[in-house]
């Protein structure tokens, strides 16, 4: 899905301009070498709009630049509807786990390619990331917020690590 910083900064340019045309919030994103994540509210019926509008013409782009033909998403994304606060909590927090599961960084705020690192507030967020909303899921105090997600995320990188040697 990606093969360099190029390709990387391609598709979150092509995601923003979706987010912002179909109005979507973004509360978190980490793409991988091989698949990109998205935790998205859609206050309109148009999530499949939008991941058209977003995919094909990054497709084409990668495509073109690596002189390549053919399909570059496999089939249709893949979403569930997060129905609680608490599931998107945890949605936020598997998320940004993802590449430390996949063994690319120690700590999730090392992925660069990730939105943790701007929610906990170690890094500027994207203008297409509206990290109150994410915040405002943990705590409504940002300061406290950004606190229980950086432990969340310390505990989960502690049981995955107990797991592994058990």
């Amino acid at each position: 899905m990606a093969y360099d910083d190029y390709d990387r900064a391609n598709l979150f340019g092509r995601l923003e301009r979706a987010i912002t045309h179909c109005r979507w919030s973004c509360l978190a994103y980490c793409l991988l070498n091989t698949h990109l994540h998205l935790i998205l509210r859609t206050p309109d019926p148009n999530l499949g709009v939008g991941m058209q509008r977003f995919q094909a013409p990054y497709a084409q782009s990668f495509n073109r630049r690596h002189t390549r033909e053919g399909h570059l998403f496999r089939g249709r994304f893949y979403s569930i509807r997060l129905q609680t606060d608490d599931h998107l909590y945890a949605a936020i927090i598997y998320v940004a786990m993802n590449p430390v599961r996949a063994g690319m960084v120690a700590r999730p705020e090392l992925w660069r390619w990730s939105s943790y690192a701007a929610t906990v507030g170690h890094k500027p967020a994207p203008s297409y990331l509206d990290v109150s909303a994410a915040l405002d899921l943990i705590d409504p105090d940002p300061i406290t917020a950004r606190r229980r997600l950086e432990a969340a995320a310390r505990d989960a990188r502690e049981r995955d690590l107990k797991s592994a040697h058990a």
